[in-house]
């Protein structure tokens, strides 16, 4: 019998242990419960089943509300419940309406509360986080064809359950990471990501820009970065047929020129997304050093773009060279001044230092520095770069080798409050750089790199991984543990799920991978943990699958009711 087979079995034998414990009217009330991913906090539904009915014309009351952040939300929200239904809305700066927005200081900054009454809804919120939060819900509940934007039938009924809601997220840190750098994403692409991200209600795009297989963001300052470090002479591919082939021609070049960018990071912030750039250094740099090798530890060597999606390079940036430390801060500077979010990520993970160890200039600089080993190199080198962040005002995130790999000094990261992204050893590196005071995302290498097989069987999909990483792995997967004492728990702001495309070329297969374990994700993320239910969550996994085939989505299907 195989995995599959099993698994839509033990589904029935759930949906049968229903009936024999609670009894028919209990199960059919399970099956209708509340369809809002991730699961809100706090649901009250009408007893008696009474429903809100969306008018022909309907007025939204915005009486009290001077953030123009929530007036920006409230028109868009407008526009597209408009177009979406074919009723036609309007904003007023009145009291009452069939929506009434009321700014609520006293609430959580993410938080709100949803009141659906037959005759109205009012939306209290403190933040236009909130708001736009409480919206989200709110279309939620209706056909999917409205929280996606998409034109429905003019005569369908739009109706919403009589409910109130109280709402806010567990962790201010809701994440996802795409690696670019091996297989490039269209700005589209990356929007239609972003779309999907929103409907769950996460609000970080860590977006991995560079790595040795391409450099995938335009930097004025050093044109040849793109010019060179985009493109790759050939590049391994890999697609949902099992196959895994040369692509036999030049790939690239394919990198985000700086416009591109402006449009995206305004398209993530209408959807409440900050995004947080990576560009990885001082490992993983064949990209940038096959365009400036005189910033290597070997300058007279020619660089290539590494055609490659696997492996580690031992050649990395010459932090003993004081030109080559000022391109870095030269890159760093222009990721801020494209990026207006809070901090911004300078990688840090994978970086091999027998070439420092080698190098008279890196020698004699950890000598000056007075550093007990060419390890700590790093940390000071990640302590120069946070300096360049912080006069734009904004922080540093790393990957936990710069707290875990032997030798590396944590006075550069404590002293610039350098947040950590704990993936391998994922729990203990949390363990050590909260306990220094640091924070910290959880995303394990295993249940939230989500780029990893999500099934055992023969006929998947070629892909990272040995196919343990299920949905059911994904979702029950516990990021702080507990017995972290209420002193350190704190530190642990948010997750992540992660995904690198090593075994990835299209969207299409990414979309498959990443859902629907992006869901579980993104329910970790917002709900709290004695919440959570796995059951309950495949059921509401299984309501979303009209939003997903109507959106376009791929997605796995392993736990879809047959």
């Amino acid at each position: 019998m195989t995995q599959k087979i099993k698994h839509i079995l033990s589904l029935r034998m759930l949906c049968l242990s229903l009936l024999i414990i609670f009894g028919d009217k209990a199960a059919t009330s399970f099956a209708q419960e509340l369809n809002i991913t991730p699961l809100p906090m706090s649901v009250a539904m009408d007893s008696e089943g009474r429903q809100f009915e969306l008018p022909r014309k309907f007025t939204v009351a915005m009486y009290g509300v001077s953030d123009p952040k929530v007036w920006a939300d409230v028109d868009r929200f407008v526009r597209k419940l408009s177009f979406a239904t074919g009723k036609k809305g309007t904003i007023e700066r009145k009291e009452q309406g069939h929506f009434r927005m009321v700014q609520d200081k006293t609430l959580p900054a993410e938080g709100y509360v949803l009141i659906v009454s037959e005759k109205d809804v009012e939306v209290r919120f403190s933040s236009s986080a909130g708001c736009y939060y409480a919206l989200q819900s709110f279309m939620k509940m209706l056909p999917p064809n409205v929280i996606l934007g998409k034109e429905g039938e003019k005569k369908t009924d739009y109706l919403v359950p009589c409910i109130t809601i109280q709402d806010q997220p567990r962790f201010g840190y809701r994440g996802f990471m795409l690696d670019v750098s091996r297989h490039f994403f269209t700005p589209d692409e990356i929007k239609r990501v972003l779309d999907i991200m929103s409907i769950y209600k996460m609000n970080r795009f860590h977006w991995h820009l560079t790595d040795d297989q391409g450099w995938r963001i335009e930097i004025k300052k050093y044109p040849k970065l793109t010019e060179v470090g985009s493109v790759s002479k050939d590049m391994l591919m890999n697609d949902e047929k099992q196959t895994k082939y040369w692509h036999g021609k030049p790939y690239g070049p394919y990198f985000y020129t700086q416009e591109d960018i402006r449009q995206i990071v305004q398209y993530a912030a209408e959807r409440h997304i900050e995004i947080i750039p990576e560009v990885d250094m001082p490992g993983h740099m064949m990209a940038a050093m096959a365009a400036y090798p005189e910033f290597s530890c070997h300058p007279e060597r020619t660089y290539e773009v590494w055609t490659q999606n696997l492996g580690l390079s031992v050649d990395i940036l010459n932090v003993g060279n004081p030109n080559a430390v000022q391109f870095a801060r030269d890159v760093v500077e222009e990721l801020c001044q494209m990026f207006p979010g809070p901090e911004i990520h300078i990688g840090g993970d994978e970086c091999p230092i027998m070439q420092w160890e080698k190098n008279p200039e890196c020698d004699q600089l950890r000598k000056k520095l007075g550093l007990s080993s060419h390890r700590a190199l790093q940390s000071w080198f990640i302590g120069e770069m946070a300096q360049v962040a912080a006069l734009h005002g904004k922080g540093l995130f790393a990957w936990n080798e710069s707290v875990t790999a032997q030798g590396a000094d944590m006075t550069p990261l404590k002293e610039n409050n350098v947040k950590v992204m704990c993936w391998v050893g994922a729990q203990p590196a949390a363990r050590k750089a909260t306990s220094q005071g640091l924070d910290v995302v959880i995303t394990p290498i295993g249940p939230y790199y989500i780029n990893r097989k999500q099934w055992n069987s023969p006929d998947e999909p070629y892909a990272a991984g040995p196919g343990n990483d299920s949905l059911s792995v994904t979702y029950n997967y516990i990021p702080v543990p507990h017995d972290i004492s209420p002193d350190l728990s704190h530190r642990y702001i948010g997750v992540q799920a992660t995904f690198w495309t090593e075994f990835v070329s299209s969207s299409h297969y990414m979309e498959y991978l990443m859902l629907p374990r992006l869901m579980a994700v993104a329910e970790a993320g917002w709900t709290q943990e004695a919440q959570k239910n796995f059951p309950d969550f495949v059921r509401r996994f299984n309501a979303d699958i009209p939003l997903l085939d109507l959106g376009g989505y791929n997605y796995g299907k392993h736990y879809q009711y047959k």
